[in-house]
């Protein structure tokens, strides 16, 4: 009698980056759109936002709404001035996010889903596989300065990216096969550094880059494949409210993908 063939499992991490975070839906969108199944989907930061709500609901255009649209309802969610901790408290973004989220838990998720945020006080990475689905991706999006940490169970949290910017090594412990990573931390496909900008915030910002790239590729040990869309110069929000960027950075995470499908389906059915 013949053995029936068993199908690899694939896992998609989601790196951290902001708004260059919009890639990952056309990362999805290029693997649907080729067959490429998801059986289980990690994420950080921006990543953790668009990884549970795929997971919640396996809806392409949903998530595509609701993550490359709806500027105004996410521009306010972001004024909401803090005076301790970071510049905007991050009550207005939960509040959202779980609205957005249907107020689910990971108990209703139809993807298995892990996202991860760091606990300052000890330095250790903290996972979240249970619990409100919007309180977590909130957690895993609170970027030092910018966000108020997040204070729980003894612990200060803040965006997972500080440890672990592309949680692959977590989509591999959940049992996947194959494991599909999207870096967003890559400076080089960005022009060279001037310079003749030595101001502090210019020097400063270039420091960010280089050590956000290096943690990322530090990140990346479990990876099978590692999708990393030239989305460098999509370096904050502005560009998404005000210059409508937002499409075409999803584009770019796209196109990127296509020329990995053969890659990938190789390692599939290997």
């Amino acid at each position: 009698m013949a053995t029936k063939k068993v199908r690899k499992k694939v896992g998609l991490a989601l790196g951290s980056g902001g708004i260059r975070g919009l890639a990952h839906v056309g990362v999805i969108r290029s693997l649907l759109d080729n067959n490429i199944p998801i059986d289980y989907i990690a994420g950080c930061s921006i990543g953790a936002w668009v990884a549970a709500h795929y997971a919640l609901y396996n809806d392409l255009e949903k998530l595509s709404e609701f993550t490359v649209g709806k500027k105004q309802e996410k521009l306010r969610s972001f004024l909401e001035i803090s005076l301790e901790g970071g510049l905007i408290k991050g009550k207005k973004l939960e509040t959202l996010l779980d609205d957005w989220l249907d107020h689910k838990t990971f108990a209703d998720i139809k993807t298995p889903l892990k996202v991860n945020a760091v606990d300052v006080l000890t330095g250790r990475e903290i996972i979240f596989d249970s619990g409100s689905l919007g309180h977590a991706v909130r957690t895993s999006m609170s970027i030092p300065g910018i966000f108020r940490p997040i204070k729980e169970n003894g612990m200060m949290l803040v965006d997972g990216g500080i440890c672990n910017p592309v949680p692959d090594n977590i989509v591999r412990e959940m049992g996947a096969d194959v494991v599909i990573s999207v870096n967003l931390d890559d400076f080089r496909s960005e022009k060279p550094y001037a310079e003749s900008d030595m101001s502090i915030t210019g020097i400063t910002a270039r420091m960010i880059e280089i050590m956000r790239h290096y943690l990322a590729l530090n990140s990346l040990q479990s990876s099978d494949v590692i999708i990393m869309p030239p989305v460098a110069k999509y370096s904050n929000w502005r560009e998404y409210f005000w210059n409508n960027a937002g499409e075409d950075i999803a584009r770019v995470g796209v196109e990127t993908t296509e020329k990995l499908i053969p890659t990938i389906r190789n390692l599939i059915a290997s």
